[in-house]
C-alpha cells in the first residue's frame, strides 16, 4: 500500500506526472478505492464518491473543519461568495435562482445561438486548412455560450474572455499578499465595475435573461450585492477550464476513432452521445474535496469527521464496477451516469449546454471532414497535458484540414 500511496502523492504534487494515468487509477480501483494519505482521503471509486456527495455531513467550505480558504484577493472573496463554494441553504436559495435560466424552454431558446456560434467560430478555422483547436476554438466558445446565457452582445466576448481567463487563474494559482495579488485586484477591479454597470443597466431596463432575473431577486431581498457579483462573475467566467478541455477531448477523440466522423454525419444526434462519453473518459474537472463534519463510512472504510476527502472522479469515471471495459471509448455504451459533471446538490448547472456546444463542434467538424482530411498529429505519447491537478484535458491540439482533392491531386 505504500508504493500505491507514493504514486499517488507523486501524481497529485508533480505536474510532469499529471497526464491521466489509467493503470494508477485501475490500482486504486482495485487495491484502495478510499486511500489514506493522513489528514487526506483519496476516494476514488464511483459509489463511494456517491456515498460522499449525497451525505448531510460534507461541506465545500473547508473552514468547518479548520482549514483556512485558499488566497485572499478581491477576487477569491468574490469566488468564496460563488455557488459551488456555498452550503446548505444558501445553496439551495442561490441555485433556485438560476434553475429557470436552464429550463428545457430556456435550452431550446439558446441552442440556435450557441449552434450558429459555434458554427461561425469554425468556418473560418476550417476554410484555412489547419489551426489549434484549443486557443482558436475551444476557448472562444465557452465564453460565447456565458454571453447567450446572460444576453450580452457579441462584441464583448474578447474582454470577457480575458476577464474568465483571469478567475480562472486565480482559481487554479491562488495568490498571497504580495505584487501578484496588487495585480490581480487591479485587473479584476475593472472586470468588477464591467459587471456592476451591467447589472445597474439591466435593473433600468430588465429584460428575459438572468441577469434580469438576479437584479429583480436583490430588488426583492432574495440576495445581497455581493451575491449577485459573484453570480454574475461565475456565469461569465463559467466554463473557460471546464468545457474548454471537455471540447479539446471529444474532438480527438471524435478525429482519432476510424470512421467515427462519418458516423456522426449521418447519425446528428450521435455527436451528443460522443460528447458525452468523451468527458466521462477524459474527466476535464479531474477532482474535487469535500470537509468531513461528521464520520462517513465508505464501504469497509470509516472516514473520521474533521477529515478532507478528495473525490477523484477521473478514476471513478474508469470504475469497472459502473462500466464495462471502462477504459474504452464508446459512445454507444448504456451507462451514462457518469461524475465529469458532478453528482448531487452541486451537479453543474451547465452541463445542458455544454452538451449543446459540445454537439455542435462535433456535428460541424464531422461536417467538414466529407470534404477534407480533419487529423492530428497528435498522439497519446506526444499530447500535451494541462501541468496542474484539479483540472484535466490537452494543452494544444493541432488539427490540418486540406482539401480531400488536393490529397487526391498530391497521391496522383
Amino acid at each position: 500500500m505504500d508504493s500505491l500511496r507514493h504514486e499517488l502523492t507523486r501524481f497529485i504534487q508533480q505536474p510532469t506526472a499529471q497526464q491521466d494515468p489509467p493503470a494508477l487509477y485501475r490500482r486504486l480501483l482495485a487495491e484502495a478505492p478510499v486511500l489514506d494519505l493522513g489528514p487526506l482521503y483519496v476516494v476514488s471509486g464511483h459509489q463511494e464518491i456517491l456515498t460522499v456527495l449525497m451525505n448531510p455531513g460534507t461541506t465545500v467550505d473547508p473552514t468547518t473543519v479548520g482549514l483556512p480558504r485558499a488566497g485572499n484577493t478581491a477576487l477569491l472573496k468574490v469566488v468564496n461568495r460563488m455557488l459551488p463554494m456555498r452550503d446548505g441553504a444558501d445553496h439551495t436559495r442561490l441555485k433556485r435562482l438560476a434553475t429557470a435560466a436552464f429550463s428545457h424552454r430556456r435550452l431550446e431558446q439558446m441552442r440556435e445561438r450557441i449552434e450558429t456560434t459555434a458554427a461561425r467560430l469554425l468556418a473560418p478555422l476550417v476554410a484555412a486548412g489547419s489551426f489549434e483547436l484549443v486557443a482558436d476554438l475551444a476557448v472562444p466558445l465557452p465564453v460565447a455560450v456565458s454571453c447567450a446565457v446572460l444576453d450580452v452582445p457579441d462584441a464583448e466576448h474578447d474582454r470577457i474572455t480575458g476577464w474568465a481567463s483571469l478567475v480562472a487563474r486565480s482559481l487554479l494559482d491562488p495568490f498571497g499578499n504580495g505584487p501578484e495579488a496588487a495585480a490581480l485586484d487591479a485587473e479584476f477591479a475593472e472586470f468588477r465595475r464591467y459587471v456592476e454597470e451591467l447589472c445597474a443597466e439591466r435593473t433600468a431596463r430588465p429584460g428575459d435573461d438572468l441577469i434580469s432575473r438576479l437584479t429583480a431577486a436583490r430588488g426583492e431581498g432574495r440576495l445581497d450585492t455581493e451575491e449577485l457579483l459573484a453570480f454574475v462573475v461565475m456565469l461569465l467566467a463559467n466554463g473557460l477550464e471546464t468545457l474548454t478541455s471537455g471540447l479539446a477531448v471529444a474532438a480527438w477523440e471524435l478525429i482519432r476513432t476510424p470512421g467515427l466522423a462519418a458516423r456522426v454525419r449521418t447519425e446528428p444526434a450521435l455527436a451528443a452521445a460522443v460528447f458525452d462519453e468523451a468527458q466521462r473518459l477524459g474527466s476535464p474537472v479531474r477532482a474535487s474535496a469535500r470537509a468531513l463534519t461528521r464520520e462517513v463510512v465508505l464501504g469497509d472504510t470509516a472516514v473520521p469527521a474533521g477529515s478532507v476527502a478528495m473525490l477523484l472522479y477521473a478514476a471513478a469515471n474508469r470504475d469497472p464496477r459502473r462500466f464495462a471495459d471502462p477504459d474504452r471509448f464508446d459512445p454507444d455504451r448504456p451507462e451514462r451516469q457518469h461524475l465529469a459533471f458532478g453528482h448531487g446538490p452541486h451537479h453543474c448547472l451547465g452541463a445542458p449546454l455544454s452538451l449543446i456546444a459540445g454537439a455542435a463542434v462535433l456535428r460541424g467538424l464531422a461536417e467538414a471532414d466529407a470534404a477534407r482530411h480533419v487529423s492530428t498529429t497528435l498522439t497519446e505519447a506526444t499530447a500535451r497535458h494541462r501541468d496542474q491537478f484539479a483540472f484535466g484535458g490537452i494543452r494544444e491540439l493541432p488539427v490540418d484540414c486540406p482539401p480531400r482533392h488536393t490529397l487526391v491531386g498530391a497521391a496522383a
